[in-house]
């Protein structure tokens, strides 16, 4: 127009050099699916012959790649997942190819991967195991009795017949695995499972094992002993290698982890290394002082000194007379005792009186 511009010139799509004919059906079929739509999306190019889908969203290059390899590189190096920047084209994928693109990714081809399973390691188990107060704090032998799956005796664990013929799984081919290869407008995107015939072994087996049904594994119960720790306590565990479950076709053992917890004392409680407990003394020998016995860790009526004057809720230490630190023997803590004083509430006359020179004879 006369003293104006002429008409905005439309973009043209582009399409690269060595993008092929199919590359051009799969940028127009990406437009179909909506990309056009998403917000900033505004032209999709083709820069590989083999598939891969390479668009721009404002300067971000979006590539469609492999698996878990697939990602995002904006201009600042920054590196996002591709689900994260497709919310406009990944409902349009319909749930299988989705499915798919998380599990088997986007490629240019099939062919089956040889993956065939071999031994594998057993599951770890667990047991509970409780442990009265002194064996938590000195250690000791315990017993524990579990039930785990054990290698076949028979077949050593291989699941098949000793003497039986061993071939090729003709529908894996020996690989263990099945591949499915799905084209779709975003490139190919291909899946793998393990073979339903021979479950991932790439063998055919003319007999299985009797013993134990082809499974390789017996379930067994069994007692385990176990060393216990000085000073453990409550929540700790342990750990006894080989005790678990047998591996699959043969594979090692797991391992079986026992949780401790500690029954309580009547008489005595914990403090992590210190040892506590209560001492009942009478009025008179907290005025007086005494001789008197408590209950500790390592004797049932160890002596202990009240001195005179004592009042109610002192702590007498006994040093070194606590438990003994995490695998540590010698390293121990102390034991503090709380001394309650008991006031007696039923005086005799005469008990009375002496009691009353005692009050007057204090307080002069």
């Amino acid at each position: 127009k006369p003293g104006g511009r002429g008409p905005a010139r439309r973009k043209k799509k582009t399409v690269h050099k060595t993008a092929t004919s199919d590359d051009k059906k799969i940028g127009a079929t990406l437009k179909k699916l909506g990309c056009s739509d998403i917000p900033g999306i505004e032209e999709v190019n083709i820069f590989n012959k083999n598939g891969t889908v390479v668009h721009f969203k404002h300067g971000v290059k979006l590539t469609a790649s492999t698996g878990a390899n697939t990602y995002v590189v904006t201009g600042k190096g920054e590196e996002k997942q591709l689900q994260d920047l497709m919310p406009g084209i990944m409902p349009h994928l319909g749930p299988d190819l989705m499915r798919q693109m998380q599990a088997g990714g986007m490629g240019g081809g099939g062919g089956r991967a040889r993956q065939r399973t071999g031994p594998m390691q057993g599951d770890d188990l667990r047991a509970d195991l409780e442990l009265d107060f002194k064996t938590a704090c000195f250690g000791g032998q315990e017993k524990v009795r579990i039930t785990h799956l054990e290698s076949c005796a028979t077949c050593t664990g291989s699941g098949i017949k000793p003497g039986a013929k061993v071939t090729n799984c003709a529908t894996c081919n020996g690989a263990g695995v099945v591949m499915q290869v799905t084209r779709t407008p975003l490139g190919s995107f291909q899946t793998q499972t393990v073979c339903p015939e021979c479950r991932g072994t790439g063998q055919s087996v003319d007999a299985y094992c009797p013993q134990c049904s082809g499974q390789g594994v017996e379930r067994k119960a069994k007692q385990v002993s176990v060393t216990i720790p000085c000073g453990v306590d409550t929540g700790n565990k342990l750990r006894v290698a080989g005790e678990g479950d047998a591996g699959p076709r043969g594979g090692p053992a797991g391992d079986l982890y026992i949780f401790l917890s500690v029954r309580g004392d009547q008489r005595l409680s914990r403090d992590g290394v210190d040892i506590t407990s209560q001492l009942d003394v009478d009025a008179v020998d907290a005025i007086l002082g005494a001789t008197t016995t408590t209950t500790t860790l390592d004797d049932d009526a160890k002596e202990i000194s009240v001195p005179a004057g004592t009042q109610p809720g002192t702590r007498l230490r006994l040093k070194g007379q606590g438990a003994p630190a995490l695998g540590k023997a010698t390293s121990r803590g102390d034991h503090y005792v709380t001394v309650n004083v008991k006031v007696p509430t039923d005086l005799s006359d005469d008990a009375r009186k002496l009691v009353e020179e005692l009050r007057e004879k204090t307080r002069k």
